[in-house]
């Protein structure tokens, strides 16, 4: 109820700004060639500040410092949004800035710009050290923390961690070919998720996370909603999805100063797999097991993940 609270407040506040400063609906371009003519546009403006403010963790409007906007933006590209949306947000953000601290530059870092200044790693190369987990985990709650594990432990997307269940309750697609050499070296109990593209496989957890994600399972299934999933039904009670990819960032960002997103944990999981789980096959066939354990079916996908 406190939540929704502050989101309603934040929502006024946008709503009273954009109304005071930007709004040119009905207008023509020539008589208002800095405000937002259309409805869309202006409610989206809307939308977005108060977005941005609830993220941000932060409770009026004008606490949104260039430098906090900055971060913010830094932790959308890294949550993986697309370019479009982040110029609108960082378009977004440079309207508030101008009006609410004037006398500080408003003109925000292309997010590309970003990236490279603040993030010691390759754009390729997604990749967390075991060490560089356990930072993160520890400026994360135990509940997410759990969620945390299984994405590095079994290379699951943010979105896949809420499609987790039973082997005795669901099978991977039969549509494919799998392999029967997946997770080979690896010691674990199998589960199933629900991939992208609808795609439904295996993956392995090990005993010692297999017993924690049953001590999470849910009395009664629920369904969720999700930006990147959209419905759909969770059989334990885990963190996942959207909600999942900001915390993970968020959390990135405090334990090492960057973050290259919760998908980097897919990244590591394969540079694990080929460096050291898989053994008595040739490198092609390496390849082969990593990408179908990842959900994807062609060998050059898991050299992308394999970029020094």
């Amino acid at each position: 109820m406190k939540q929704d609270k502050l989101k309603k407040n934040l929502q006024s506040q946008a709503f009273r700004f954009f109304n005071a400063h930007y709004n040119g609906l009905g207008k023509n371009k020539t008589e208002e060639t800095n405000k937002i003519r259309s409805h869309t546009t202006f409610y989206k403006h809307v939308e977005c500040a108060a977005f941005t403010a609830e993220y941000l963790e932060v409770k009026r409007l004008k606490h949104i410092t260039p430098e906090l906007a900055q971060k913010y933006l830094g932790l959308r590209r890294s949550d993986g949004i697309c370019q479009k949306t982040l110029d609108f947000e960082r378009k977004m953000l440079e309207r508030i800035i101008k009006i609410l601290s004037p006398d500080k530059p408003h003109h925000l870092i292309r997010e590309t710009e970003l990236n490279r200044t603040t993030k010691p790693k390759s754009e390729s190369n997604r990749a967390y050290t075991k060490e560089q987990a356990l930072m993160i985990m520890s400026r994360q709650t135990p509940y997410t923390q759990l969620s945390t594990e299984i994405a590095f432990n079994a290379g699951l997307r943010a979105f896949e961690l809420l499609t987790i269940q039973s082997t005795k309750n669901a099978s991977p697609a039969s549509s494919r070919q799998w392999r029967l050499d997946l997770f080979k070296g690896l010691d674990g109990v199998p589960y199933i998720v629900k991939g992208k593209g609808g795609l439904v496989r295996t993956v392995l957890l090990s005993h010692e996370l297999s017993q924690k994600l049953e001590d999470r399972r849910l009395e009664q299934p629920r369904i969720v909603d999700d930006r990147y999933a959209k419905k759909v039904t969770q059989y334990y009670d885990l963190s996942g999805g959207e909600k999942f990819s900001k915390s993970f960032s968020k959390a990135s960002f405090k334990a090492l100063g960057w973050s290259n997103g919760a998908h980097g944990a897919r990244f590591s999981y394969a540079q694990d797999r080929m460096d050291t789980s898989i053994s008595g096959v040739s490198y092609e066939d390496a390849k082969h097991i990593v990408s179908q354990e990842l959900g994807h079916f062609r060998a050059d996908i898991t050299e992308r993940y394999l970029a020094s």
